[in-house]
């Protein structure tokens, strides 16, 4: 862990903004636990939130995959439709208007008739000038992204025969229509994502006279006021958002704090009021939750969703495929050892610090991942229940039988690979891929570390390279489009035709990336399946046939956590999912704005 010694340029900026460490008494001593509470309804509509970033973008333009810019788009951009926020609860991804206000499905699913919004404008920035959206830039936009959108291949079946949307044109300056392949069932949710690499409408002059690389110019809900490299970035309500009571705050103070010791002291000092609003952002890490409110009474602890809490992400672990048939993970007794090899309970227990939780009465529900990720309320199968069936034994932890499937598969003695992961602060996975790798090697698989640069090497050598590469790599799940449905998600990782997400598989025992028939025809029938209960069933059946190739391992589980905030963020956990920030807004009166 980096040392927190030493002012960077970015704590020196939150130093100037100023805060300290003293706090107000928590309101309920009988608890650790805070309750969101609705407070839109006295929320004033000033201040300034300070939050923090972990990255610089590589780039400003949001068209390719860019994780760090992820924590600033969303609050600059907008798509056609977004995905509406839970309230006080998880989002369950309905798909509501954004620069669309509306839109009709024809009866066959084929065909999708959007409505744009009027009077949305551009921020007022040179040289756009605050001038009025209209279709030119929506089809401008699409036509970008057709060309260079991370997501292309997932969207657009001009790019991949397998992609949905066949094209999108207008019929006139308000009617926008979109033409199916087929009935995809979550294909408008394909473009709610505000996720860098997705559609978002960008001004007609983007490329010409206004260049994405060096600024942002959006219609979202606040504009970029200011941006410097390494230390930070600064936003401003837009005064012309059409949605005028979106924003609550006047201003919003972005540092870059890179390392994880660092920002825990300046949210200690009070000089950010969240430890990162934006899901990939590093959180508190478990072990840390309870001393912080130990030493800082004032700062209140609440729970979170089910997930990976402690900011480690979603790392599959994938396998790569070369040399051509002499990888040693074409054998399905190598995957299944190395899945044996986990133990799932002491990585959730360890990296969730469950039973400390629960000793102070915070109970945390811990799932093992399957072919499936946790999160997936509803459609995902327990392999710990009795209707998983026989393959849950390849969740099982158990050392021994690991080393008698190396030994049938032709490996006694085990062997040696690499293990190949993202070591910036882009893509925090070293923490995690150490200890995954080193319950692996207890079953006589040795691995050496190969750090990757994010931009130029994990993404196009590792991440959407389909397994044509040597030894294992984490990956994110980053670049997956639909991954907010069930079937969604399985058709990026699993299907041969998802594109390059699709974890490069084949039943071969060649490296054609042909995949596996079974999983193909499965998913095929689950993305346009109407019938819930149908799905449902088809998604379960899916997981228990994948337990046993295990063409791809999730990290061990998911779990609820626990998020921290000053009281002087107004609404926080109230609003779950959309953009960041969402909802959030500054009341003065509370620590660490006011001092007790």
């Amino acid at each position: 862990m980096a040392s927190a010694g030493g002012l960077t340029a970015a704590t020196a900026f939150l130093a100037a903004c100023g805060g300290g460490s003293d706090g107000e008494e928590a309101t309920d001593n009988s608890t650790l636990l805070s309750k969101p509470v609705d407070t839109t309804k006295v929320a004033k509509r000033t201040g300034v939130i300070k939050d923090r970033t972990h990255a610089d973008p590589p780039t400003l333009d949001g068209i390719g995959a860019n994780s760090p810019w992820n924590a600033v788009g969303p609050h600059i951009y907008s798509g056609l439709v977004a995905f509406k926020p839970g309230i006080l609860k998880p989002t369950e991804n309905e798909v509501v208007g954004d620069l669309a206000e509306s839109w009709e499905i024809a009866p066959d699913g084929l065909t999708i008739t959007l409505k744009l919004r009027q009077g949305v404008k551009f921020h007022n920035k040179p040289p756009i000038n605050g001038r009025a959206m209209d279709m030119d830039d929506v089809l401008f936009s699409w036509d970008r992204f057709v060309k260079k959108g991370t997501s292309r291949t997932s969207f657009v079946n001009s790019v991949s025969p397998d992609a949905p949307v066949m094209s999108l044109t207008s019929t006139d300056s308000r009617t926008l229509v979109m033409k199916l392949k087929e009935p995809l069932v979550f294909v408008l949710g394909l473009f709610a994502s505000n996720s860098s690499g997705y559609y978002d409408i960008v001004p007609k002059e983007t490329e010409s006279t206004f260049d994405p690389r060096g600024d942002m110019i959006g219609t979202g809900p606040y504009f970029l006021s200011n941006y410097q490299p390494s230390v930070s970035f600064t936003m401003k309500r837009n005064p012309d958002f059409w949605d005028k009571d979106y924003a609550l705050a006047d201003q919003i103070d972005m540092p870059i704090v890179p390392e994880y010791a660092s920002a825990l002291v300046q949210f200690k000092a009070g000089n950010t009021y969240s430890f990162g609003s934006y899901g990939s952002t590093p959180k508190i890490t478990a072990e840390d939750v309870l001393p912080l409110k130990k030493e800082t009474p004032a700062v209140q602890v609440f729970g979170g969703d089910l997930g990976n809490p402690q900011g480690l992400g979603t790392r599959i672990l994938v396998y790569g495929w070369l040399p051509d048939g002499k990888s040693p993970f074409v054998d399905e007794r190598v995957r299944q050892a190395i899945s044996m090899s986990w133990d799932r309970d002491l990585y959730m227990d360890t990296f969730f610090n469950i039973p400390q939780f629960a000793a102070e009465g915070l109970p945390v529900d811990a799932r093992w991942n399957t072919g499936l990720q946790a999160i997936q309320q509803g459609f995902w199968l327990d392999p710990k229940g009795k209707d998983f069936g026989p393959n849950a034994k390849y969740f099982v932890h158990d050392v021994a039988e690991a080393k008698k499937l190396l030994a049938a598969a032709g490996f006694p003695t085990g062997f040696e690979t690499t293990s190949n992961y993202v070591t910036g602060p882009e893509l925090p996975t070293a923490k995690h891929a150490e200890v995954i790798d080193n319950m692996i090697s207890e079953a006589g698989i040795r691995s050496k570390v190969n750090g990757l640069d994010y931009q130029t090497v994990y993404i196009p050598k590792y991440r959407d390279a389909r397994g044509q590469f040597e030894g294992w790599a984490y990956k994110s799940t980053a670049g997956g489009a639909g991954t907010f449905d069930p079937v969604g998600e399985l058709a990026n990782f699993w299907w041969s035709k998802g594109g390059t997400t699709f974890h490069g598989f084949s039943v071969s025992g060649k490296n054609d990336q042909s995949g596996d028939p079974q999983v193909d025809s499965m998913i095929e029938k689950a993305r346009l399946e109407r019938d819930t209960e149908r799905r449902r069933a088809l998604v379960f059946d899916i997981q228990r046939y994948l337990a046993k190739p295990m063409f791809a391992l999730y990290p061990p589980g998911s779990a609820t956590g626990f998020l921290v905030s000053w009281p002087a963020l107004g609404n926080f956990r109230v609003f779950q999912g959309g953009r960041p920030n969402n909802g959030l807004w500054v009341d003065d009166t509370k620590a660490p704005i006011a001092k007790t």
